[in-house]
């Protein structure tokens, strides 16, 4: 796999990832992490992956309209680095409160497939 390849299919993971969190969808999002990946909240806080996507189905964790603004990725060999700025809480209806995230990620490739092993969030 080359290094474009390897960037097309982060992007698309990338994707999937904006997607299941938009729907809620727990096992389209967790499909696209290791299952031992981990996520660090805003706050610190470190979350497992089974952890979040239990947030999810249980609506502690709830994206509205995950926006995508920018995405940057870099691959070195079988791994990789994402940096994915996006916009989520804000409700076409003006209710919520819009939230500036940027996502930092890092991929590895696992027989064959590039995925999520770690991602920290912070705001922009």
């Amino acid at each position: 796999m080359t290094d474009v390849d390897a960037e097309r299919a982060i992007r698309a993971n990338w994707q999937a990832q904006l997607t299941g969190m938009d729907a809620a969808d727990t096992e389209l999002l967790a499909a696209q992490f290791t299952p031992e990946a981990t996520l660090r909240h805003m706050t610190g806080h470190v979350q497992a992956l089974d952890d979040w996507m239990d947030g999810i189905r249980a609506g502690t964790f709830v994206y509205h309209e995950v926006l995508p603004r920018t995405v940057d990725v870099t691959v070195d060999g079988e791994r990789a680095w994402l940096t994915g700025r996006i916009l989520t809480g804000h409700r076409a209806d003006g209710r919520g409160q819009t939230w500036r995230l940027e996502l930092d990620q890092d991929f590895s490739n696992v027989d064959g497939r590039w995925l999520c092993t770690a991602s920290r969030v912070t705001t922009w």
